[in-house]
């Protein structure tokens, strides 16, 4: 495989602008998530696509899971929330789905703590375990923790 390295950017292929940006990052057995909001729909579909190429080669060597930093605003819309959810459940049902994911939002970025809840729910509706963190060496852990249940 390859390293994963792309963006939301090559895949804004809607009549609306992509509120926000991701960058991912292959670091076998961790799918490295950069992302910037606040978001909307568009980046969320645009996340669904750049997903569908990358994801399949990290399937195919197992287990694997998502690390996502969170900077500059954590708000996203309700209709990106609900895509969002839509997109998870998809990932479950087709068997590409991490097996665990972690966000990382440090206290200084928009709206931090305030979409927490509301995430968490999305994951919880997919059936994917999820932790929120404000530093990064505590969600390393917990998401080795997850692959160690194997």
């Amino acid at each position: 495989m390859s390293p994963i390295s792309d963006s939301t950017d090559a895949y804004a292929r809607t009549r609306f602008p992509l509120h926000g940006r991701v960058l991912i990052r292959g670091e076998w057995p961790f799918l490295l998530n950069f992302a910037e909001g606040p978001f909307n729909k568009e980046l969320v579909q645009a996340l669904g696509q750049l997903l569908a190429v990358h994801v399949p080669a990290l399937q195919a060597k197992g287990p694997w899971v998502l690390l996502a930093v969170i900077g500059y605003s954590t708000l996203a819309t309700d209709e990106a929330l609900s895509t969002f959810t839509g997109l998870l459940r998809q990932l479950v049902v087709s068997g590409m789905a991490p097996r665990a994911v972690a966000h990382v939002t440090a206290p200084e970025v928009e709206g931090s703590g305030l979409m927490d809840e509301a995430m968490a729910r999305c994951f919880d509706v997919a059936g994917i375990p999820f932790a929120g963190f404000r530093e990064e060496a505590p969600a390393r852990n917990w998401l080795e923790s997850q692959l160690a249940g194997d």
